[in-house]
């Protein structure tokens, strides 16, 4: 559903999600030692189209609409996106070109069967917060294959000087890029999708931890995380699952060097 201006990188369905898929993405390519990036290519010249290794595989918690789930299928993912609302999969799956790998299932992290260390990169924006965040996390974490990696986009209770203050140095841009986006919707006759688009319903829920508590979990359930506060109300929370110690042998054939 995103919509852009000729010429122009503006996106005018942006939000405060969107705003940071790039990170994310940043994230996901590498993702690990247990990637091997061949697999995101086409088949090699001259060769057989099986003779690539096997496309990564993505899961992507709490899915909504499928905006994330689609753009990690169109950077050479296969990706499994589960969401709990029967309605939010219907729409994400009307959304999503038959020609992306995307499975679409209806499930919460608790009930999905996922296969454990199954997946190079898993992702979760803006749904933690619906969901008991330390054994989300651990569930999660325990889908990755060694090398692969976590990232979450998380929303914070506000509380204490330092998240005001950071609130109110977000206005400044959102208002600007709100701005932008009205004269980009007015150009192009673009509605906005948030207000009127097939995702405008989406289940919404406030958070109820701070930084301060959200980093006292993660300490406790997924140590080795790295937390970052985010400018427009969200935080970053990537994990990397050490990768196994491999042999000898296994490492001069990788090419790695041996210590």
């Amino acid at each position: 559903m995103s919509r852009s201006l000729p010429g122009s990188l503006l996106d005018v369905s942006w939000d405060h999600n969107s705003h940071y898929h790039g990170h994310l993405l940043r994230q996901a390519l590498p993702y690990g030692p247990a990637v091997d990036r061949r697999a995101l290519a086409g088949p090699p010249r001259g060769g057989p189209a099986d003779a690539r290794p096997p496309r990564p595989r993505a899961l992507d918690v709490g899915c909504g609409g499928g905006r994330f789930a689609r753009l990690l299928a169109t950077r050479g993912f296969i990706v499994d996106a589960i969401d709990p609302e029967n309605r939010m999969i219907e729409t994400a799956r009307a959304l999503t070109p038959p020609r992306l790998p995307v499975d679409y299932r209806v499930a919460s992290l608790e009930e999905a069967e996922l296969d454990p260390e199954g997946y190079g990169f898993v992702s979760a924006v803006s749904s933690i917060h619906h969901m008991p965040f330390g054994p989300s996390l651990e569930r999660m974490a325990s889908a990755l294959a060694p090398g692969g990696t976590l990232a979450v986009l998380g929303h914070y209770r506000e509380r204490g000087w330092a998240d005001a203050a950071v609130a109110l140095a977000a206005l400044g841009p959102q208002w600007t890029i709100g701005a932008g986006l009205r004269v980009a919707r007015a150009l192009t006759k673009t509605p906005d999708l948030h207000r009127s688009g097939p995702t405008a319903d989406m289940p919404v829920r406030e958070p109820d931890m701070g930084l301060d508590e959200i980093a006292e979990a993660v300490r406790a359930h997924l140590p080795g995380a790295r937390l970052r506060r985010l400018l427009f109300w969200r935080y970053s929370l990537v994990y990397t699952r050490p990768a196994r110690s491999r042999t000898g042998a296994d490492r001069r054939r990788a090419g790695t060097p041996l210590p």
